[in-house]
C-alpha cells in the first residue's frame, strides 16, 4: 500500500510536469482529471514529498509553470501550498521567525511511558505560516504517523492534538506497547526540512512484596503484607489483593483491611488464624503483578510447651 501510494503520487506529479503550461491548446480536462487524482493523493499521503525527498518534482512543476497559467486557488492551491508553503508560483522559503520552538534545548528529549498506559509528546512551534507539521517514527524505517492534521497511520492508538495556531503539535500514544519505544520526529515542511527529535522509553511497572517469595507467621498474631508498585511513571488507578485466587475486600468483622497508599498497598491480618495461610497476589492496574506465600505456624507458647512436655 505504501509503495503504490508513493508511485502514484510521482506519477501525477511526472504527468504534470509533463503539461507544456504555455500551450492554448492542451486537453483541458486532461488536465482537469490530473487535478483530481493527485489532489485525492495527497490528501491520503500528505506528507510524501518530505519523506520520500521528491522536490525534484516539486522543482520541476514550479520551472514548467513559471511562464503560464497558475493555480492559486481550489483543489490545485492546497496541493501547491503542500508541496511549496503557498500557491503563488514558487517555493516559500523560511523566514527568519518561522520554526520550531525550543531550539536546541528540546532537542533530543527523553520521554518515558509505561506499558499499558498514555504518553503524549508536544512539539512547539512559532510563526508558522502554511508550512505542514508532520510526525515520524524512525526506526530502521521512517513510519509517517500524522502529517498536518490528519492521522496517516491505521494504527488508532495514535492521535494528534493541534487546535489553535499557538498551541503545541502533541503526539498521543494510548494502550502504549514495549515496541513503541524509540525515537520519534516533529518535521516542519520548510526546505530545508526542520525536526524536533524525542526519545521514547517505555518501561514495565512490576508490584514487589516484601518477603517474598514467602513468609511465616504463628496462629494468633498481627500479619502485614506490604505491596509496592515499581518502575510507575504514575500511580495506578488500583491495587487488588488476591488470597488463593480469591478477591480479598474488607472483612466486615474488621479481622482483614487494605489500605491502599498512591504507589503501595498494605494487607493486614488483624488476628492469624489456618484459613490465612496460602498464597497472596498484589495486581497493581497495569502492571506485572507479585505472589508470596503465607505459612501459619501454631502459637509460640503451645509450641514450647509441647517442647518441653507440659
Amino acid at each position: 500500500m505504501l509503495a503504490q501510494r508513493k508511485e502514484e503520487v510521482v506519477q501525477a506529479l511526472n504527468e504534470m510536469a509533463d503539461i507544456d503550461w504555455t500551450n492554448k491548446e492542451y486537453d483541458l480536462n486532461a488536465e482537469e482529471n490530473l487535478l483530481v487524482k493527485l489532489h485525492q493523493e495527497w490528501e491520503a499521503c500528505a506528507m510524501y514529498c518530505v519523506v520520500f525527498h521528491c522536490e525534484s518534482y516539486v522543482d520541476l512543476f514550479y520551472r514548467r509553470g513559471a511562464g503560464g497559467r497558475r493555480h492559486s486557488g481550489g483543489r490545485w492551491g492546497g496541493v501547491a501550498s503542500w508541496l511549496g508553503g503557498g500557491g503563488g508560483g514558487g517555493r516559500r522559503q523560511r523566514g527568519d521567525g518561522g520554526g520550531l520552538g525550543g531550539g536546541g534545548a528540546q532537542n533530543n528529549t527523553r520521554v518515558v511511558a509505561q506499558v499499558g498506559g498514555s504518553v503524549t509528546i508536544h512539539c512547539h512551534t512559532h510563526a508558522l505560516g502554511s508550512e505542514v507539521v508532520s510526525w515520524l517514527k524512525k526506526d530502521d524505517a521512517e513510519y509517517l504517523l500524522t502529517a498536518g492534521r490528519l492521522r496517516y497511520t491505521t494504527d488508532v492508538r495514535f492521535s494528534l492534538d493541534h487546535n489553535n495556531t499557538n498551541d503545541p503539535w502533541s503526539l498521543t500514544i494510548k494502550g502504549v506497547k514495549l515496541s513503541d519505544a524509540g525515537l520519534y520526529e516533529c518535521q516542519m515542511a520548510t526546505h530545508p526540512p526542520t525536526s524536533l527529535f524525542f526519545t521514547l522509553e517505555v518501561v514495565e511497572p512490576r508490584a514487589v512484596i516484601q518477603g517474598q517469595p514467602a513468609i511465616r507467621t504463628h496462629k494468633g498474631h498481627i500479619l502485614h503484607l506490604h505491596c509496592t508498585v515499581h518502575d510507575a511513571t504514575e500511580p495506578p488507578l488500583y491495587i487488588f489483593w488476591y488470597h488463593n485466587d480469591t478477591m480479598v475486600g474488607r472483612d466486615p468483622g474488621g479481622m482483614i483491611t487494605v489500605k491502599k497508599h498512591r504507589y503501595s498497598s498494605i494487607l493486614t491480618v488483624g488476628r492469624v488464624d489456618w484459613s490465612h495461610a496460602g498464597l497472596y497476589r498484589c495486581e497493581p492496574h497495569l502492571a506485572v503483578p507479585a505472589w508470596i506465600n503465607v505459612k501459619v505456624l501454631g502459637e509460640p507458647q503451645r509450641i514450647l510447651q509441647h517442647l518441653v512436655g507440659i
